[in-house]
């Protein structure tokens, strides 16, 4: 009878958990998660709200430029209902189970739920990607538009941030700035990963003369000073996203030491001898044995990455190399205001500090996966 009772509970929070995401977890007396899913859910309603008042969902306004951020949001709210649920199924078998033993993972979890610094990182991170998404809802209107009657307006309830001296709103135009900086600086770093972990891989694992090889390769190119490289690039192939992002993305290898030096300790490992014993195929050891546990690693380097990146990127526009006008970007922005540093304080302060957040963010975030992720701490 209690077997049936338990069972019926379970069924019970379940459907509570798909009728609303986080209710199952508080009848189970998990108020944590449950708040946590639940401020998630008022945050994506919230966005809702300002879609549907302002008539930028796609199938209310028609121009394409609204499909990626309406499409995101239903693909949100779908995958909080399914994480919800899953969670909730998670938590009550782990609650059932008596398990004294816990994975890496779980650890690593553990130990970042305790770390107020990893935390604040991830929530700046989460809120500035949360922007990026969905910038046509939180804009006030389009960030190109110009007013060339009250340009240089100082903040106002109107414009809470200001114009510019094309009179264009200058929250709108980092709201969509952060498009370009999350853009440009994800994708190179997802570039930079790909390419730094592969030769970082094959280098470290192979030894001899592919070691030999990608090493003196990296040497070269880090010879070379990085910015002056980037310059030359973007003066002779022209400024442009897709531009930064190849350069960026091919030319920041230096993950490649990183997990070179990483895959060299974990190639020794008695596991990894054990395989090779077996006659496990090379391509097997490196993807289920070797990669797992140098991911840590570049984790680290991934999330710091971003940051430098987000300031190269910055840093080319403000020096009239970046994203060409007028799409809105923060290293542009700051451009256009070293003019009128006195007369309009906004026009630079806003834009900088967005920077600098931003970059704070991952920063902290790195170190602290760092901390988290070192299986030798406790």
């Amino acid at each position: 009878m209690t077997k049936n009772n338990d069972r019926n509970a379970v069924v019970r929070d379940c459907l509570l958990s798909l009728l609303l995401p986080g209710l199952g977890h508080i009848v189970r007396g998990w108020w944590r998660k449950g708040l946590l899913f639940w401020l998630f859910l008022a945050a994506m309603g919230g966005t809702l709200y300002l879609a549907v008042l302002r008539g930028r969902l796609a199938w209310l306004a028609g121009p394409s430029e609204y499909w990626f951020s309406t499409t995101m949001l239903f693909l949100f709210f779908a995958i909080l209902w399914l994480w919800a649920f899953f969670d909730l199924r998670r938590s009550i078998r782990a609650s059932d189970e008596k398990s004294f033993v816990q994975g890496y993972w779980q650890i690593v979890s553990r130990r970042f739920s305790k770390d107020p610094k990893g935390l604040v990182g991830l929530g700046i991170i989460a809120i500035v990607c949360y922007v990026a998404i969905f910038a046509p809802f939180f804009a006030h209107g389009n960030a190109l538009k110009m007013d060339l009657v009250n340009f240089l307006a100082p903040p106002s309830a109107q414009h809470p941030l200001g114009l510019d001296n094309f009179g264009r709103d200058v929250l709108d135009r980092i709201i969509f700035g952060t498009r370009v900086a999350l853009g440009i600086g994800g994708v190179a770093t997802l570039l930079n990963m790909f390419f730094g972990g592969f030769l970082g891989l094959i280098g470290g694992y192979f030894r001899g003369v592919p070691d030999a090889v990608i090493m003196r390769i990296l040497e070269i190119v880090n010879s070379i000073p990085f910015l002056v490289l980037v310059l030359l690039i973007v003066s002779l192939w022209g400024a442009g996203i897709t531009t930064l992002i190849v350069v960026l993305g091919i030319f920041g290898l230096q993950p490649a030491r990183i997990i070179r030096s990483e895959v060299l300790s974990v190639r020794e490992e008695d596991y990894i001898l054990a395989a090779r014993a077996v006659g496990a195929p090379t391509l097997r050891i490196i993807l289920r044995h070797v990669l797992p546990n140098a991911i840590a690693s570049l984790l680290v380097v991934t999330t710091m990455t971003i940051g430098v990146n987000i300031i190269v990127v910055a840093g080319l526009s403000f020096l009239g190399f970046g994203v060409r006008p007028p799409m809105p970007s923060w290293g542009a922005m700051l451009q256009e205001a070293q003019e009128f540093m006195r007369s309009a304080w906004w026009m630079a302060v806003y834009p900088g500090l967005c920077i600098i957040i931003t970059v704070f963010g991952f920063n902290i975030l790195g170190d602290s996966l760092r901390d988290v992720l070192d299986p030798r701490l406790k």
